[in-house]
């Protein structure tokens, strides 16, 4: 989640002559705003952690006194028990995530904060916020799943981790320790930069080994992917591959532009967002995946949440629409709604609730679990109660 990545993410697009485009924003980078995730669902009560459906209690489920059967009244979801509405926190705004979550925890249904790192030898790494005790105790209280993310920050620690069925093997049973230890409901790995063909088969491999073993204890694995409008055969991301065994998907559709690029524009075209929403439908899970959205701003050098972004506007103004991609050498995808405007420190663009909305309509319309956002914390007022508007409980 480092954007970084949108430079291999370029190198990738040229290489495939624009036949694919990718979307790889960040959601747990400690320089970024976007996780370089960012951000899919399962099935109901699949990946609750113990917090599916219940059956009917005794009481009520048998015969009455003269014999006759007495139906039995539906039982409820219990609260949360999907995974409809989530959110990454990252590791550099951490007390903006935590603050927001305190605040408004019957609003996610699971939290994705980045509290390990998976290092060169295979080990992971506990960050020093992991755990914490107000959102842990929080979290269970509300029945809200606590799903941290796993990145790593250099590629080469992620192919060390797969380069052979035994380093496959370990690496799933040191995931699957740690979750079990910290008593999280699962993991997210939030494993980027694999750009090569010879990436392929074995992340397909390692993922699906880190699946089955939480899974054989009770928990569920979560995948932060770059969001993508076609398979890209030169990457490791097979999302057809990835269906039967991950419980939730989620796919970051942020950084088509991106801080660090050789142009500002829309973070998030709509046309693009709608090509990536369109081809998981056509996979036939789109249940599976959850749309993550961009809650930043990006400019020259710099980045910001994207209600701050907002404040920052020249006259307390911004436009709504532009024509810039009708010549953007990236892409010539709608722009639809894209926030942007000139500051003190020059252009920023950014989303804001209608363009948030815009792309979590076409989330819902395509059949998608839920929606998801980096980064929790700042978020722009109305945000909450819009995207429940889409996914509600």
């Amino acid at each position: 989640m480092n954007i970084s990545l949108q430079t291999s993410r370029h190198l990738v697009l040229a290489a495939c002559a624009a036949l694919v485009t990718v979307g790889c924003g960040g959601g747990a980078s400690t320089t970024s705003p976007a996780p370089s995730a960012a951000t899919g669902t399962s099935d109901p009560g699949s990946a609750t952690g113990g917090n599916g459906d219940s059956g009917a209690s005794g009481a009520g489920a048998g015969p009455t006194a003269g014999g006759s059967p007495t139906p039995s009244a539906p039982t409820p979801s219990a609260p949360h028990a999907q995974h409809k509405r989530c959110g990454w926190i990252g590791a550099d705004t951490f007390d903006a995530g935590k603050k927001s979550f305190l605040a408004n925890p019957d609003y996610y249904d699971a939290i994705h904060p980045k509290w390990e790192t998976l290092m060169a030898d295979g080990t992971i790494r506990v960050l020093s916020m992991a755990d914490d005790a107000e959102i842990m105790s929080t979290a269970k209280a509300h029945s809200i799943k606590v799903i941290p993310l796993v990145d790593a920050d250099d590629v080469s620690f992620i192919r060390n981790a797969m380069s052979s069925p035994t380093a496959i093997a370990q690496h799933a049973q040191t995931v699957t320790d740690l979750v079990v230890k910290h008593g999280y409901d699962g993991i997210e790995l939030d494993y980027e930069h694999l750009w090569s063909a010879a990436d392929r088969a074995p992340y397909v491999a390692l993922v699906k080994a880190v699946a089955a073993a939480l899974h054989a204890k009770g928990k569920v694995l979560t995948l932060a992917l770059p969001a993508m409008d076609a398979d890209h055969k030169d990457a490791a991301y097979d999302y057809i591959q990835f269906q039967d065994d991950v419980d939730v998907m989620h796919l970051m559709a942020y950084d088509f532009h991106y801080m660090g690029g050789d142009h500002l524009g829309p973070i998030a075209p709509k046309g693009w967002v709608n090509d990536v929403v369109t081809r998981v439908q056509s996979l036939g899970h789109p249940e599976k995946y959850t749309l993550g959205l961009a809650n930043y701003g990006i400019a020259g050098g710099w980045y910001t949440s994207a209600k701050d972004a907002a404040a920052r506007c020249n006259g307390g103004t911004h436009s709504m629409t532009t024509d810039h991609m009708a010549t953007c050498p990236i892409g010539h995808q709608e722009a639809g709604l894209s926030p942007h405007c000139t500051t003190s420190q020059g252009d920023v663009w950014f989303e804001d609730v209608a363009s948030m909305t815009e792309k979590a309509q076409l989330a819902k319309a395509h059949g998608l679990g839920g929606v998801g956002y980096w980064t929790m914390g700042d978020e722009p007022d109305g945000f909450f109660t819009a995207m429940q508007a889409q996914f509600g409980n």
